[in-house]
């Protein structure tokens, strides 16, 4: 027990024990008052205050968990899911679970010794721990809108009071946490992997790899290197190499060099099998920081609203993948791989919206910001540029406006914003021969390129915002499955057409555009991935401010 924790709930008074019921109703009616809970780790309350205020003003002596100095038969139960935080990407102490644990043996042990404070103080206490561990767990810490995703969590609210009131009365808080976890397939992998990786963290972190000295850049097959025992204990706790599979020897092996190379698959490198720099410092990334990485993912992954059971599209930016989610197999029917929003200035932003048509053989419209500042000023110095690039000049956004001549004077019109740019369709046009079309207020879809050498990059941020699809036409195949009049054929058909053709899908699907660096996929494998956007860094830094973390955002997400 902690010394500090015992000096402060225990009052011994002299004489009989007095009756706690008007001391400890004011104590807490203060503490509620002030949203301010002195003997807690994060003691700011104003978020959890209007849901625990109706609680406390049932009761007339203002205690939930205790019934004069008697305990609720539910607080055990409670304290335990309290101290299983951890299960869920949580830490403990900001639940105080360890402080509140050692005050109910105290409170058990002194019985009416006890001060009204003590109670005051460890009642709500409990019920501060509660109500944040169970948002936390069904919405999140952090209201996306303050980090400027364009999620909107208000169909997920639920009603925190009548949870705690059933937590109380015997329903167990573990089981009430269960049932508002997000219920989406790779919500649940994440959490396995979570226990995998914190049970190798406690078992101890291998001894890292060695750099390269400086006159060797790196490693290949076959060639002689002190490093490769420390390697193959990495990668065998990794994982990627069966145990057994390493000889023992100072030697870069044909076995190390697969394990290696199921491991840069697993982390976004490139694969081929070379020990370079890149690779090195990968594999020396320790199981803590893979943890934490967990869990900044586990807790965006709360931010995504209700998702219903129809099946959807799933967009990882980081990962540069899509993948179809079947949710009542848990499957991935469809994956592919894409390229994403440019790391520096066009970030794809992240978003949850509804797929309303397919546009074969389209137009491409370039945004101002791309007419204004790059063709223009190639079209001005190079007469034969727009018809090279297949690009036109026309009045209006529609498909059917005539197109007018690239001269100096309608070129002004453009930048001006009086006329339009747009690229015929064909295999020139930036959108390849596919668009897909969820309305936003960015503008962004996803679409085919010309451009497809990008797709055997490693990294694939290359585009100003929309995502490009490495197969467009299966893609289609997938999105119009519940309309059998499109078949392959008929895809393939119309992305050769003369003229653009729009199919308006007899269902919306949804398009969640989301950002985690861990992705757990149907068949468990775990990949790890950079934090392109630096998104990981903003969330850890939120999260290390602490309890009460910011559940409205004063300023708009970027939408």
């Amino acid at each position: 027990m902690r010394l500090t924790a015992l000096l402060l709930l225990v009052v011994v008074q002299a004489g009989p024990a007095r009756p706690p019921d008007s001391a400890v109703a004011a104590i807490v009616a203060e503490m509620l008052a002030s949203a301010e809970h002195p003997g807690l780790k994060w003691r700011a309350i104003p978020d959890v205050v209007a849901a625990l205020r109706p609680l406390y003003d049932a009761e007339p002596d203002r205690l939930v968990w205790i019934d004069g100095t008697t305990p609720s038969a539910s607080l055990d139960a409670t304290l335990a899911a309290l101290r299983s935080a951890g299960d869920h990407g949580l830490d403990p102490a900001d639940y105080d679970a360890a402080r509140l644990t050692d005050q109910l043996a105290l409170i058990r042990l002194r019985g009416s010794a006890i001060a009204p404070q003590a109670l005051a103080h460890f009642d709500l206490g409990v019920s501060v721990a509660a109500a944040r561990m169970l948002r936390a767990v069904s919405l999140g810490r952090i209201d996306p809108a303050t980090m400027r995703w364009g999620y909107d969590l208000t169909p997920k609210q639920f009603d925190v009071t009548a949870v705690i009131a059933d937590v109380r009365r015997g329903t167990a808080l573990a089981a009430a946490l269960e049932e508002l976890e997000p219920r989406f397939a790779h919500y649940t992998r994440a959490r396995r992997t979570l226990a995998v990786y914190k049970a190798l963290a406690a078992a101890g972190e291998p001894e890292p790899i060695p750099s390269l000295p400086r006159s060797q850049k790196k490693v290949e097959s076959g060639q002689s290197w002190t490093g490769a025992p420390q390697l193959a204990r990495r990668l065998q706790t990794f994982g990627d190499l069966p145990a057994g599979a390493y000889d023992g020897t100072p030697t870069y092996s044909p076995a190390l060099v697969d394990a290696v190379r199921k491991f840069q698959t697993r982390h976004g490198l490139e694969v081929d099998g070379v020990l370079g720099p890149g690779t090195i410092a990968a594999l020396n990334v320790t199981l803590a920081a893979r943890v934490r990485q967990i869990e900044l993912a586990i807790e965006r992954m709360r931010w995504l609203p209700a998702l219903g059971v129809r099946p959807k599209v799933f967009v990882n930016v980081p990962l540069f993948r899509l993948w179809a989610d079947d949710p009542i197999s848990g499957n991935e029917p469809l994956r592919m791989n894409v390229v994403v929003g440019q790391s520096m200035n066009h970030q794809t932003p992240i978003f949850v919206e509804q797929m309303e048509y397919v546009v074969f053989r389209p137009y491409w419209y370039p945004p101002y910001s791309i007419t204004s500042r790059e063709i223009v000023p190639k079209a001005l110095k190079d007469p034969a540029y727009m018809d090279r690039e297949a690009l036109e000049i026309v009045a209006t956004g529609d498909d059917n406006a005539a197109s007018l001549p690239a001269t100096p004077e309608n070129l002004a019109l453009v930048r001006q914003g009086k006329l339009f740019v747009r690229q015929r369709p064909g295999p020139k046009n930036s959108l390849g021969l596919a668009k897909f079309i969820f309305p936003n207020d960015d503008n962004v879809y996803m679409h085919g390129t010309p451009a497809e050498a990008l797709f055997a990059r490693a990294r694939r941020d290359f585009s100003h915002g929309c995502i490009r699809l490495e197969d467009p036409a299966r893609f289609a195949e997938w999105v119009l499955r519940e309309q059998p009049e499109w078949t392959r054929a008929r895809i393939d058909a119309a992305m050769q057409g003369a003229r653009p053709a729009r199919v308006n899908l007899k269902q919306p699907l949804a398009v969640v555009i989301f950002y985690d660096t861990v992705h757990v996929n149907s068949e468990n494998v775990v990949f790890f991935v950079s934090d392109i956007y630096g998104h990981d860094r903003a969330l850890d830094a939120a999260l290390n401010r602490g309890y009460p973390y910011p559940l409205k955002s004063a300023t708009p997400a970027r939408r």
